[in-house]
C-alpha cells in the first residue's frame, strides 16, 4: 500500500508540475517580469503552505539543524527553476525540457556510486523509454536543434542540481524523518528569499499584479504546479526512493504537452503521440519493477 501510495504521489507531482505553462504563459503575456513572476510564485506558495500549517496545527518549529539541511537543498531546488528559465533565452524550452530530462540517469548514478543501490533491468529500460519519450513530446526529432553554449551549460546545471535537490531529500537522515509539511514550507520559503535577492540584487523592481487575472493566474501557479507538486514530490521520496520518483517525472512534459494542445491551441504531431506512448510504456515499467521489493537503502521504512 506504501509502494502505491508513493507511486500515486509521484506521477501527481511530475504531472501538476506540468501545468506551469498554463498559469505562467498568460502572466509573461500580461507583462509580468520573468524574475517577479519566480517570486510571486514561491512566495505565495510559501505563504499558502503556511496557512496550512497554521489551520492543521503543525507548528513551524525546526531544529538549527533541520533548517540548515533543509535551507542547503533548498539551493539546488532554486536553482534548477533559474538556470532552466534562463536557457530558455538561448534555446527552445523544447530542448531545454529534453536536456532537463537526463536528471533520473544522473539521480540513478548518484545512487549507484555513492550509496550502492541496484538498479534492476525494468529500471534501467524505463529510464530509457522516459527520456525517448520526452525527447519527441518536445520536438526533438524534428531535427532543428540548435544548441547555444550558454544555453547548453545552463539547462546542464539543471540537470545536476535537480538531481542532487531529489537524492539530497532521500538520503539525509534528518529531512527523512522530517515532517513532509512543514519541509515542504521551508523549501518554497527558501526559494522565495533566493528570488528576492535575485531581484534585488539586479537592481530591478517587482512588477505589480494589477488585475484579477493576474493575481488568479499567479496564485494558481503557486498552488498547483509549486505547492501541491513539490509537497507531493518530498512525500514520495520519502516513500519510494529518488530513483523511481525521478524517473516518474517524465508525467511533467507530457501534461505540457496537452496543456499546450488544450487551452494554447497547439497541434499534436506524430512524434508527439509516439512519445505518449513511450512516456506511458515507462511509467507502466516502474509499476512493474515496484512490484518487487525494494531494497531497504532505497529509502526508509
Amino acid at each position: 500500500m506504501k509502494k502505491f501510495k508513493g507511486l500515486l504521489l509521484a506521477i501527481i507531482s511530475s504531472t501538476t508540475f506540468g501545468f506551469i505553462p498554463l498559469f505562467s504563459i498568460p502572466l509573461l503575456r500580461n507583462g509580468i517580469e520573468l524574475d517577479s513572476l519566480c517570486f510571486y510564485r514561491f512566495f505565495f506558495s510559501a505563504v499558502l503552505m503556511g496557512l496550512f500549517l497554521l489551520v492543521k496545527g503543525v507548528g513551524l518549529k525546526v531544529t538549527p539543524k533541520e533548517f540548515v539541511i533543509t535551507f542547503l537543498v533548498s539551493v539546488f531546488y532554486a536553482s534548477t527553476s533559474i538556470f532552466l528559465t534562463a536557457s530558455y533565452q538561448y534555446i527552445s524550452s523544447g530542448v531545454a525540457t529534453t536536456i532537463h530530462f537526463l536528471y533520473p540517469v544522473i539521480v540513478a548514478a548518484m545512487m549507484i556510486l555513492f550509496f550502492k543501490e541496484k538498479i534492476n533491468l525494468k529500471k534501467s529500460a524505463a529510464i530509457l523509454f522516459a527520456i525517448m519519450g520526452v525527447f519527441f513530446l518536445c520536438g526533438g526529432h524534428s531535427g532543428k536543434i540548435d544548441l547555444h553554449p550558454r544555453g547548453l551549460a545552463f539547462v546542464l546545471i539543471t540537470v545536476f542540481t535537480y538531481a542532487a535537490y531529489i537524492v539530497g531529500v532521500n538520503k539525509s537522515p534528518v529531512l527523512m524523518k522530517m515532517n513532509g509539511m512543514k519541509m515542504t514550507f521551508y523549501v518554497l520559503a527558501s526559494s522565495a528569499f533566493f528570488f528576492f535577492c535575485n531581484v534585488v540584487l539586479k537592481g530591478e523592481s517587482f512588477t505589480p499584479l494589477q488585475t484579477g487575472e493576474n493575481w488568479a493566474n499567479a496564485i494558481a501557479l503557486a498552488f498547483l504546479p509549486t505547492l501541491i507538486s513539490d509537497l507531493t514530490l518530498i512525500y514520495a521520496i520519502q516513500m519510494i526512493g529518488s530513483t523511481t520518483t525521478a524517473i516518474l517525472g517524465c508525467m511533467e512534459p507530457l501534461t505540457a504537452v496537452v496543456m499546450g494542445i488544450t487551452f494554447f491551441k497547439e497541434k499534436m504531431n506524430f512524434g508527439q503521440s509516439l512519445g505518449m506512448i513511450l512516456v506511458f510504456f515507462a511509467v507502466y515499467l516502474v509499476i512493474l519493477a515496484q512490484n518487487r521489493s525494494i531494497p531497504k537503502n532505497e529509502h526508509s521504512t
